[in-house]
């Protein structure tokens, strides 16, 4: 059983776990699949969830290069997801309460993000909890992107952190993947991926939210 005395610390994903941007992602890639008449636009946004803008755009001119300008598709997604988020970043339910305690605890905390480093910095500052967090990764940090282990092996060298000992908190399934491949313990919540039977089994325990990790934290333990 483990408990916030006996780990080394957590590294969290962010979208989809910390900021509930992945729907808004989705909703703006189908937004612009609609205008151009784009097929499964959904599966191949699943597909790119958790990997960086290398891999996203190596899969997207795969599936649509052939008949479309990709960069042009890209830019107006990231104007449609822009425009959305002028309004602010949104946060999962429970994200600032559990981060703030596992900071005000003492806890080392770390993020391995495929967004980039600079991306991050400025969204936490905007949402002022980048002072929660010991050591940031960002996808352009790293050579290969999740479902690789790299973000996760980078994390944890740099915070000296026994993965082993070590939980990763992640939504999707390149997260999941590349967390346990890192040899971490994947703390599973989903978010718009159902997990499906990889995941599960490579997860260290499935749960329905941030808040259920902290009760969970505070009394038994993991």
């Amino acid at each position: 059983m483990y408990t916030l005395n006996n780990i080394d610390g957590i590294v969290f994903d962010m979208d989809g776990v910390i900021f509930d941007t992945e729907a808004v992602c989705m909703e703006c890639w189908l937004k612009v699949g609609n205008r151009y008449g784009l097929e499964n636009v959904e599966y191949y946004v699943r597909l790119c969830t958790g990997r960086n803008e290398k891999d996203t755009e190596r899969i997207v001119t795969e599936a649509y290069g052939d008949k479309h300008d990709i960069k042009k598709l890209r830019a107006e997604v990231n104007d449609e997801v822009q425009a959305t988020l002028k309004k602010g970043v949104p946060l999962k339910a429970g994200a600032r309460e559990v981060l703030e305690w596992l900071h005000e605890s003492g806890v080392k905390i770390g993020l391995a993000s495929s967004t980039r480093y600079d991306v991050i910095v400025r969204e936490m500052t905007e949402v002022g909890l980048l002072h929660c967090f010991d050591a940031i990764i960002g996808g352009d940090m790293v050579e290969k992107s999740k479902p690789e282990p790299d973000i996760y092996i980078t994390a944890c060298r740099k915070l000296g952190f026994d993965p082993k000992n070590t939980f990763a908190v992640e939504d999707s399934r390149n997260g999941i993947i590349s967390a346990s491949a890192a040899g971490m313990m994947p703390i599973l919540i989903p978010d718009l991926i159902e997990p499906d039977e990889e995941m599960l089994e490579k997860a260290y325990v499935k749960l329905d939210s941030l808040m259920e990790f902290k009760d969970k934290m505070l009394s038994t333990g993991l």
